[in-house]
């Protein structure tokens, strides 16, 4: 009996020696040390700020409505006064000028009323029209960049004609032709009413700045045959003449 409370004794303060083993090896034992990161150096923080270059081939694709140089070129067609058909041919850069070149001519089959309007056709004088034609530079200027515009045009413009008087003998036959520099200060406004249309109107007034006349009359020409020839030199190379246009073209 001693013997077996001597064995459980003995076991008993071997495992509280174990114990105690144990827990002086938790409280004793160091934490592992936990690696601290290098300081970062002026240099990293900088490379760490910018971004890595990029592949030209990540490079976002360009937009279809980029950057373009705000300079337009047009064309159009329409009617004016005082030569009805009108062609222009122009360039307007950012928004603010544009200058273009102009051509305007009077077809001969519709020139009948202007000449009676003149009093050209009337009694036993004919006046048939042979050419009213002008080539124009036209400059603008839109203060506001929008369609409202002022500016002017310069050009030369040429008159000939056929003056016949019936006579008792048979027709008399002379020509006068007149030739024109002018300028026609003007207003009006252009608009862009579709992709590439665009329509513009505007009103002037040609006014002569020089002029040169040539009359041909057959020798003794009757009187009334001389006022015809005065009277249109007088009208296409004195007088002031409205512009009124009406024009619709296509800008690129």
């Amino acid at each position: 009996m001693t013997r077996i409370i001597l064995a459980a004794l003995a076991v008993s303060l071997a495992a509280r020696a174990e114990d105690k083993r144990i827990d002086a090896m938790r409280v004793d034992a160091s934490p592992a040390p936990v690696p601290v990161p290098a300081a970062a150096t002026p240099t990293d923080a900088v490379a760490s700020d910018e971004a890595p270059p990029r592949s030209p081939a990540l490079h976002a694709p360009e937009r279809s409505d980029g950057f373009r140089l705000p300079v337009h070129f047009g064309a159009t067609v329409g009617t004016s006064v005082p030569r009805p058909l009108d062609t222009e041919v122009y360039v307007r850069a950012f928004g603010f000028f544009q200058a273009g070149f102009s051509y305007t001519d009077f077809p001969a089959f519709v020139a009948d009323p202007l000449l009676a309007a003149a009093g050209l056709k009337s009694g036993p004088t004919n006046v048939r029209l042979d050419d009213f034609s002008a080539m124009e530079a036209d400059l603008r200027v839109y203060p506001f960049a929008g369609n409202f515009f002022v500016g002017s045009s310069f050009g030369h413009q040429s008159f000939k004609a056929t003056v016949t008087q019936s006579t008792a003998l048979g027709p008399s036959q002379g020509s006068v032709a007149v030739s024109t520099v002018f300028a026609t200060p003007r207003i009006g406004y252009q608009w862009t009413v579709g992709p590439g249309i665009v329509l513009g109107t505007d009103a002037g007034v040609q006014l002569v700045l020089s002029s040169s006349s040539q009359k041909s009359l057959p020798s003794g020409a009757p009187p009334e045959m001389q006022s015809k020839a005065d009277d249109i030199i007088s009208v296409f190379g004195s007088y002031p003449l409205p512009s009124v246009r009406l024009r619709l073209g296509w800008q690129y």
